[in-house]
């Protein structure tokens, strides 16, 4: 097949842009709503755990003692960390490194074992099974009812909480039963050596209930290398990282580091790839901030940041790769003035430049070039998603929070979006946005431009220099 026709054959698939549009805009609402690190005191909110717990749900229960096995016994444990792509459970597993548990509770006609536990670098794994004939897979999604079949919570209220769920597999039927599987992580600076994770299940598939577990569990050591290392972005010194330690995990490494940031970016993120010197890449899984400073215009934070993957036993040193994602808030700019004007990014030297605001019955088209970006470095696509959007807003609908920034969350449902920019001559990256308004009659002076820069500035990289750290 050749290169056009390739090209022919894709442009007859029917792209469902509206939708794929929408989900992006519900992705960008939710995520808005956490932040890129979380802090030393936020915990993590993937599913939700309860604050509160009912006296009578903690004044009984089951604590036990786990027994520990190599579980070549128990072949179907290792099959559900494969089944549902844990790799943290999956490598200790093959490593003979996860604690057997069975121990059973039951409620209401159902019975909740749970059958396996681990613990290595911040992670806590756990997987568990259900019997019973009250299940139902098909009451999964109803009303009320848990997009993955089951809830839990993090049951002692007399502790602050360590350990936060990050991670929980939908409810599967298998021979064995209903099987699934929970990871948690601790996003504090203390890593307790020992632990008891307090938790009981309140319902399965819809049926309410008590099952309550109280789960002692081992860190499995690691080796941790002291390291002294830094790099500095050469043309602006107000970016650093600068590498601490290595904890080599038996199934997870763990780097912590510190960044400096300009008060610009403190929104900004570093992002860091490792590999060692045998070119096997360090699987990501999560960064917590575990200090946050700022001085003399500048961000100190100091970060741990968690690989879902162990270095290689023959491996003499990894090689970090560190690089910047600039971030910038929307440019809001009202369009009280008229045509020609600048609109200028807060941070960068983008624009665009309004060439002409129409109205057209309950339609609002706009005109304009967006300037001073490489095309060529920057791609088509991401050209494209730029000024597809660009979002319209009125005015009176704009909120800032108390420290004068936007605040998206009550702006997003009020922003109006293009169904798709028209891009009117490529050389010049001339564009038409077209927005429809439920008014014929609106004033065009009562709207504002929300003109997201930082979508550019997000592609465009600020990589340090490596930092290569000996193993041995």
């Amino acid at each position: 097949m050749n290169k056009q026709h390739f090209k022919d054959e894709i442009n007859k698939v029917n792209f469902p842009r509206d939708e794929v549009k929408a989900a992006v805009t519900k992705g960008i609402k939710k995520g808005r709503k956490e932040k890129r690190f979380r802090k030393k005191y936020v915990l993590k909110t993937a599913v939700a755990i309860s604050s509160i717990a009912a006296s009578a749900f903690l004044a009984s229960g089951l604590i036990f003692a786990p027994v520990s096995s190599a579980l070549a016994s128990v072949p179907v444990i290792g099959a559900i960390y494969d089944r549902f792509s844990m790799q943290i459970g999956h490598e200790l597993f093959e490593s003979s490194l996860i604690t057997e548990v069975n121990e059973t509770a039951k409620s209401n006609g159902i019975e909740i074992t749970i059958t396996s536990a681990y613990y290595d670098g911040n992670v806590i794994g756990l997987t568990f099974k259900a019997t019973g004939d009250r299940i139902s897979l098909d009451r999964i999604g109803e009303p009320g009812e848990s997009e993955v079949g089951y809830s839990f919570h993090l049951s002692n209220d007399e502790e602050p909480k360590q350990f936060s769920a990050s991670t929980m597999t939908q409810l599967e039927k298998t021979s064995e039963g209903y099987i699934g599987a929970i990871e948690f992580d601790n996003p504090n600076a203390e890593l307790p050596k020992n632990y008891t994770l307090p938790l009981y299940f309140s319902s399965v598939t819809g049926v309410k209930g008590i099952w309550k577990f109280d789960v002692p569990v081992k860190q499995i050591p690691a080796e941790t290398i002291a390291v002294d290392d830094e790099s500095i972005f050469k043309d602006d010194k107000d970016y650093s990282i600068h590498i601490k330690s290595i904890a080599k995990g038996k199934a997870t490494t763990m780097l912590h580091y510190t960044t400096t940031f300009p008060l610009a970016g403190k929104e900004d993120e570093i992002n860091i790839t490792a590999f060692d010197n045998e070119g096997n890449r360090l699987s990501k899984s999560h960064a917590d901030v575990l200090a946050y400073e700022q001085s003399d215009g500048r961000i100190v934070s100091d970060i741990r940041e968690l690989f879902s993957s162990k270095i290689s036993e023959g491996a003499s040193y990894i090689t970090i790769n560190p690089e910047i994602r600039q971030y910038e808030q929307e440019t809001i700019n009202s369009l009280e003035r008229n045509a020609p004007f600048m609109i200028d990014s807060y941070r960068f030297d983008y624009q665009i430049q309004v060439n002409n605001i129409a109205k057209d019955g309950n339609r609002l088209i706009l005109d304009y070039n967006v300037q001073n970006v490489d095309a060529d470095e920057y791609g088509k696509d991401i050209i494209q998603n730029f000024a597809d959007f660009i979002t319209l807003i009125e005015s009176n609908n704009i909120v800032k929070d108390e420290n004068g920034e936007l605040d998206m969350n009550q702006m997003i449902e009020h922003q109006i979006q293009t169904d798709q920019a028209k891009e009117l001559d490529n050389a010049s990256l001339h564009f038409q946005s077209v927005f429809t308004i439920e008014n014929d009659n609106f004033n065009i002076k009562d709207y504002s431009l929300m003109v997201p820069f930082g979508t550019l500035s997000s592609n465009r990289s600020v990589k340090l220099e490596p930092i290569k750290v000996k193993l041995n």
